[in-house]
Formats: C-alpha cells, structure tokens, sequence
C-alpha cells in the first residue's frame, strides 16, 4: 500500500484485502463470522453517531429560532 493514493478504490481494495485474509476458515473458523461482526458495529456506531448529531443539530436549530424568535421558514 506504499504507493496508493489514500482515498482511491485502490487503497480501499488494499485495506480490504488485509482484513479478508484472515479469514481463514481452515485454521480460524471464527474470523470470517468477526469480520462480518466487525463491519456490522463498525456501521451501527457510525449511524448512530451522525443519528445523535442531526438530533443535535436539529434541537440547536429550533433554540436558536426560539432565541432570536424567527418564525419557521416554509419550504419552497
């Protein structure tokens, strides 16, 4: 991975290709289930994290309309 350009399919195809090999299923039959495992909470925790920020972002917006008392703007 020494001359891939960080953010290319490359690269990831790189990363990728570390993580697969150690699914082995002959002598580690318990990676390939960790690997999907692994992908699965990665996933979730991201989620969750920009869940809980739009929820930030949303309840800092309508204090700020509260605040400077705005009204809703309608969508057009």
């Amino acid at each position: 991975m020494a001359n891939l350009k960080y953010g290319t399919p490359e690269c990831y195809a790189e990363m990728f290709a570390d993580i697969l090999a150690d699914a082995d299923l002959e002598s580690e039959p318990t990676h390939a289930d960790a690997i999907i495992e692994g992908f699965y909470r990665a996933l979730e925790d991201w989620f969750n994290y920009h869940n809980e920020q739009a929820r930030l972002y949303a309840d800092m917006h309508q204090r700020v309309r509260e605040t400077l008392a705005m009204p809703a703007m309608r969508k057009q």
